[in-house]
C-alpha cells in the first residue's frame, strides 16, 4: 500500500527521494571511509554507493510488486553483483599467481566452483 501511494502523491515521492539521497550520501561517506579515505576514491565511493541502492531498491521494487519469492536471495545476488563489479582487480606480473585467501561461512560446494573458474 505504501509503495501504490507513493508513486501517486507527489509530496510522498519526493520525501521518498529525500530519504533516499540521504542513504546515498550516508553510504558514500561510509564506503569511502572504509576503502581508506583517499580524495581519488571519492568517486568510486559514490558509484559503489549508488550502485547498492540500485540493487536494494531493484529488488525492493520486484517485491513489492510480487515478481519475486525468494528477495532475500535476489538481494544477496545483487550484492555479490556490487562486489563483483568494485572488487579490485589483481594486477599479476608475467609468470606470478597472486593468491588470496578469505574466510566465509558458506560451504565449501558452495564456493569451490568460483575459486575454479577464478582459477582458469
Amino acid at each position: 500500500r505504501r509503495y501504490a501511494l507513493t508513486r501517486t502523491v507527489p509530496a510522498l515521492r519526493d520525501r521518498e527521494r529525500a530519504g533516499v539521497l540521504q542513504y546515498e550520501r550516508l553510504f558514500t561517506e561510509f564506503i569511502h571511509r572504509w576503502s581508506g579515505g583517499a580524495p581519488e576514491a571519492a568517486l568510486r565511493a559514490e558509484l559503489m554507493a549508488n550502485a547498492v541502492i540500485t540493487a536494494h531498491n531493484h529488488v525492493l521494487r520486484r517485491w513489492l510488486r510480487r515478481e519475486t519469492d525468494d528477495p532475500e536471495g535476489e538481494f544477496d545476488r545483487g550484492m555479490r553483483t556490487v562486489m563483483d563489479l568494485f572488487r579490485p582487480k589483481p594486477r599479476a606480473r608475467v609468470g606470478e599467481t597472486a593468491v588470496i585467501l578469505l574466510r566465509t561461512d558458506r560451504d565449501l560446494d558452495e564456493v569451490r566452483p568460483h575459486i575454479e573458474r577464478l582459477l582458469r
